[in-house]
């Protein structure tokens, strides 16, 4: 009588750690065999060799990986659809609003770009290069929709580099993310990936006089409300938005969003505010005193249009329980720089009146200025806000001299 052959397996770890590499056909193809408890079955992935030293090392390292959770032994398939999920879900919403709308836009274009069932482990130097062709030669929108040749627009090389900055950390949250089968990513597969970089990006910053300039016609911009039946042009928030950012350095995104639960009036000699951290780009809270310009301003706000709790200072003219879009505060400043007389400057909008309250801090300390102004830390302040000055350049050079 032929006896029948034994299947043979090699057993390594300890349990629940266990990971057993094993035939399923004697003398054919190896298997990794693994408890997964939370389906209560066993799992299987083919090793697609039959080396019977390889496949014992391979299970030594799992099962040490397995207990140090350190690795994903078998997972399931993580497809860029399924890992943006994830990241919208439970990073996004830790964002300032108007940066979760950026992730919402960025997720479309990559899931166009790269497809939705795209392993994002295998995303190649190739698909990375032809990504950052396609988005330069205005081949393909802000959202990854084919353009037709007649309407493309060559987009600049900071806008191709701020999306790759955000896959790249999309990437690296995906390490760190677990799930009941792992983590998402073992690796950043766009680790050491080159982006395009402007050797001198643009950087204006507002003078004084172009400050004074919109000062004075702020109030002649005009929006158009509904009262009743009639339709009625009446000034916009743009006055007091202008100044809160002029006198306070924080970005528009941040001044549109305030409520009026967030004035401290009676803390500090003109008051404070406490900028939220939902409405914040890096996501911090913090109480800044008020200047007296910036008092006078929120002084006018609560004069015409008094408020309380969370009602927004700066209302949508269309929604009142909605802050006014930055499409509408950026259409206004365009309106007052027109009426003003002053030329658009080239490669910026609100950021430059952001970099004027910078620059004009450079003699106080650091710490001091990013914390008012709402930076992280004092390294984005100095290298991208800060800039050099005739006058202050001066001083340099003739410190010291006789």
């Amino acid at each position: 009588m032929k006896t029948k052959s034994k299947r043979w397996r090699y057993r390594a770890g300890r349990r629940p750690f266990t990971v057993t590499v094993e035939e399923l056909e004697p003398g054919g193809n190896l298997y990794v065999r693994i408890w997964n408890a939370a389906k209560g079955d066993y799992q299987y992935r083919s090793l697609k060799h039959r080396d019977r030293k390889r496949a014992m090392q391979k299970a030594d390292q799992m099962a040490v990986a397995r207990e140090q959770g350190r690795e994903q032994i078998i997972r399931e398939k993580v497809t860029l659809r399924k890992l943006f999920k994830l990241y919208r879900r439970y990073r996004s919403p830790q964002k300032a609003s108007e940066t979760q709308g950026e992730d919402r836009r960025r997720v479309t274009l990559f899931t166009r770009v790269l497809g939705p069932d795209k392993d994002p482990s295998t995303i190649s130097l190739a698909e990375w290069e032809r990504f950052i062709a396609l988005r330069a030669s205005g081949t393909i929108s802000s959202r990854g929709e084919p353009m037709p040749a007649g309407k493309r627009k060559p987009v600049g090389k900071r806008t191709i580099e701020a999306d790759l900055i955000w896959l790249k950390a999309v990437l690296n949250w995906a390490m760190n993310w677990r799930t009941e089968a792992g983590y998402l990513l073992s690796e950043n597969p766009v680790r050491g990936y080159p982006r395009p970089k402007e050797k001198n990006p643009k950087r204006p910053v507002a003078s004084l006089d172009r400050i004074d300039a919109i000062r004075r016609v702020a109030g002649d911009v005009t929006m158009e409300v509904l009262q009743g039946k009639k339709r009625l042009q009446v000034r916009t928030h743009l006055p007091e938005i202008f100044e809160v950012v002029v006198g306070t350095g924080r970005r528009v995104s941040a001044v549109r969003q305030l409520r009026y639960s967030d004035l401290r009036l009676h803390e500090g000699p003109y008051g404070s505010i406490l900028w939220p951290a939902d409405t914040d780009k890096i996501g911090y809270e913090s109480l800044v005193p008020l200047s007296p310009s910036v008092r006078t301003a929120i002084d006018r706000v609560l004069a015409d249009r008094p408020g309380i709790g969370g009602a927004y200072l700066f209302p949508s003219p269309k929604d009142p329980s909605s802050p006014v879009r930055y499409e509408l505060a950026r259409q206004w400043l365009l309106d007052a720089e027109k009426l003003a007389g002053v030329p658009k400057m080239d490669g910026s909008l609100w950021h430059a009146y952001r970099r004027t309250w910078a620059t004009q801090r450079k003699h106080l300390p650091d710490v001091d200025v990013a914390a008012a102004g709402g930076w992280k830390n004092a390294i984005t302040l100095k290298a991208v806000y800060q800039q050099a000055d005739p006058d202050t350049m001066l001083r340099v050079v003739m410190e010291g001299t006789g």
